[in-house]
């Protein structure tokens, strides 16, 4: 991606639509919940990004951080994804969503059974990208009656799906199963990336209340119980962006992935800290990064399997 491409995302991204964004796949906790404009609002944001060329963007990493910082929600990275292993003019500028199988799928007559868990923004997408089985990753089209889908009451409270296909025909073969993992090392890539642009974000609101909330007298950021927490937070999300950005990174995506989602839970968890009581308020975005980050720091591997697959590698 270009300084010029990121200046305009990052633009198309002020302050009037930023806070929107935050919240626009947060809906109330009920599998039957109306999200208000948030479809509305994610749909808008689709068609912006896809305006400013963010699917033809080549450091899709740099892409990823500006999208955590800015905690945006929504089949973007899944798309860049799908888009390695599926040529662009069968997909278009159509969403997709990376549907991992819980385990290995059946196959029969083009058609393929599986169950996949913590899909995102399944209701949503145009085709899902199913992997985890056959001769490699499978691309169909959703909407097919064969699919059923379930939202999660996870953590986050956003959209993320059970998806069952029984059935379902393969609308093309994405590549084989030996390219699927290239493809997954480069997703959680930038899924660390995004991890680490949300933990930034979660760091800039942590400093903002302490400079703006006082105690005896004085801001609580001048007090250097909280002045230190923050100074080694900000370290380590420098270390760890340092190890994301690595233009070998993919060799080791696992372990960056791992470090990453480490690092966004532990910052969210300070934030929530810093701002005390008022963190747990609904209108707070301390407690929404923290649950943003209990969510995305699993969606490509608990950091505990991460590590364990990072350590088989190197024996």
């Amino acid at each position: 991606m270009t300084a010029t491409q990121i200046t305009e995302i990052a633009g198309f991204f002020d302050e009037e639509l930023a806070p929107i964004v935050r919240r626009m796949a947060d809906r109330p906790r009920a599998q039957d919940a109306d999200d208000g404009d948030g479809r509305e609002v994610r749909a808008m944001v689709w068609e912006g990004l896809v305006g400013l060329d963010a699917l033809g963007a080549p450091d899709t990493v740099r892409l990823a951080e500006l999208l955590g910082s800015v905690l945006y929600q929504g089949p973007l990275l899944d798309t860049l994804t799908a888009r390695e292993l599926v040529p662009g003019d069968v997909l278009g500028q159509e969403p997709v969503a990376l549907a991992v199988t819980d385990e290995p799928w059946r196959e029969r007559d083009g058609a393929i059974s599986a169950r996949c868990s913590f899909v995102g923004f399944a209701a949503e997408v145009e085709h899902f990208l199913v992997s985890g089985g056959g001769p490699g990753p499978a691309l169909v089209r959703a909407g097919h009656p064969s699919i059923t889908m379930r939202r999660y009451e996870e953590a986050g409270r956003g959209e993320a799906y059970e998806v069952e296909f029984a059935g379902t025909p393969v609308a093309a073969w994405a590549g084989s199963a030996t390219e699927w993992p290239a493809a997954l090392a480069g997703a959680r890539v930038r899924q660390a990336a995004y991890l680490v642009g949300l933990a930034q974000a979660a760091l800039d609101h942590a400093v903002e209340h302490a400079r703006t909330r006082r105690q005896f007298g004085q801001p609580i950021g001048r007090f250097q119980g909280v002045a230190f927490r923050l100074s080694e937070l900000s370290m380590h999300i420098d270390a760890t962006r340092l190890l994301v950005h690595d233009p070998g990174a993919t060799a080791h995506a696992a372990a960056c992935l791992a470090a990453a989602s480490d690092l966004a839970r532990t910052v969210t968890t300070r934030t929530m800290q810093v701002n005390g009581a008022a963190g747990m308020r609904s209108d707070n975005d301390a407690q929404l990064y923290y649950r943003r980050a209990a969510y995305e720091s699993v969606r490509l591997g608990t950091p505990h399997r991460l590590r364990r697959e990072s350590w088989d590698g190197r024996r």
